[in-house]
């Protein structure tokens, strides 16, 4: 055999070898992609936990002089489920009397884990609109039940659902003119400091504060009453519940679902 003979047949090992290999990087790739593409496979989970707080009272009627909390509803909650990415919904009422309210409406998986389909986002379509329907559920029962608006119980009983770590997502649907048996906002002048210290003090001095941290509260229909109230006025609800929310019960507030 001559040397040129032998370096052919070494020439052609070596190209064979590199094929394989080759051929092996490839077969090694389209099994992770296949194992990619699996059954979990898909989108993130969802993970944050979210409550919808529902004001019962006359002033949320679906008319021109309500502020049409369940148009509000239908209008910002799948939204709001959406932009949080909310795993858990929890419902409270906003009514005479929230705290002790008979109310109940189960919190809702929207992404439960022993579900392992790959497209997750027809499950999530599915489960938030029967989160919709738990909401629409909760807003009749506070309508019906003991009518009235004790926003501050309504966030007291948010503060008492199951949650994990983490930030809590709180979408309140009221105009937060609070008026139960014991406390009447409207009969307050709120226009100076002085006369809003006393009327956080009557509010909270014998219910407390709700423990609510790492909270954020989005506020929907805020001051809404059909247009009956005045811009003074609602400034100086403004301030009143600023100092509620955010320097007593420390929570952050945010207006960015409008009115």
């Amino acid at each position: 055999m001559t040397r040129a003979t032998t370096t052919r047949r070494r020439r052609r090992g070596r190209a064979t070898g590199g094929t394989a290999a080759l051929g092996t990087a490839a077969l090694l790739l389209s099994l992770t992609t296949a194992c990619d593409s699996g059954p979990f496979a898909g989108p993130e989970h969802l993970s944050a936990d979210c409550a919808v707080v529902l004001d019962g009272s006359g002033s949320g009627d679906d008319s021109d002089t309500g502020f049409r909390a369940k148009e509000k509803l239908k209008a910002t909650l799948p939204t709001f489920l959406a932009d949080k990415k909310c795993k858990y919904l929890s419902y409270a009422p906003i009514t005479a009397a929230s705290v002790a309210s008979s109310c109940q409406v189960p919190r809702i998986d929207i992404d439960p884990d022993s579900d392992k389909r790959s497209e997750r986002e027809g499950l999530w379509k599915q489960t938030r609109v029967l989160a919709g329907a738990g909401a629409d559920k909760m807003l009749e029962c506070a309508r019906d039940r003991q009518p009235g608006s004790d926003v501050l119980g309504g966030l007291d009983r948010a503060a008492k659902v199951p949650r994990a770590d983490g930030t809590f997502h709180v979408l309140v649907i009221s105009d937060f003119d609070q008026s139960d048996p014991d406390f009447r906002l409207s009969k307050y002048e709120l226009g100076t400091q002085p006369e809003r210290d006393t009327a956080v003090e009557e509010l909270v001095s014998e219910r407390g504060l709700p423990k609510l941290p790492d909270t954020t509260v989005y506020r929907v229909g805020f001051a809404m009453r059909g247009g009956r109230t005045n811009p003074e006025r609602v400034d100086q609800m403004q301030q009143f519940w600023q100092q509620l929310l955010e320097k007593e019960v420390k929570v952050d507030v945010d207006d960015g679902y409008g009115a």
